[in-house]
């Protein structure tokens, strides 16, 4: 093989996968614009208890300052994806983070 024929199997391999993660980066971007990601306005993380009877949206309906349904379930996933948790699967003894944000 010559090394022309390299290049240019070789430019023709980089390009879709520098497009490919141009669109990925987009991607992401408009997600976090979408759901209103908040990471930069957070100050803090407090430690809760999680206790008997408690589920992650009466912890996120505790936390929050007059909330809509949809503020909270925004918030539970929030909770959910910090903790790397699923929503069904918390025990009461066990503690949670919870983030605080700016106001």
């Amino acid at each position: 093989m010559n090394k022309r024929y390299i290049k240019k199997a070789f430019f023709l391999f980089l390009l879709p996968m520098f497009v490919l993660a141009c669109c990925i980066s987009a991607s992401q971007l408009s997600e976090a614009q979408i759901t209103g990601d908040r990471t930069d306005d957070v100050v803090a993380y407090e430690s809760v208890l999680i206790c008997r009877g408690d589920t992650l949206w009466t912890i996120a309906e505790a936390n929050m300052d007059q909330p809509t349904e949809a503020e909270i379930r925004e918030f539970v996933k929030e909770i959910a994806e910090l903790n790397n948790i699923s929503p069904a699967h918390i025990h009461a003894g066990n503690y949670l983070l919870i983030p605080r944000y700016k106001v």
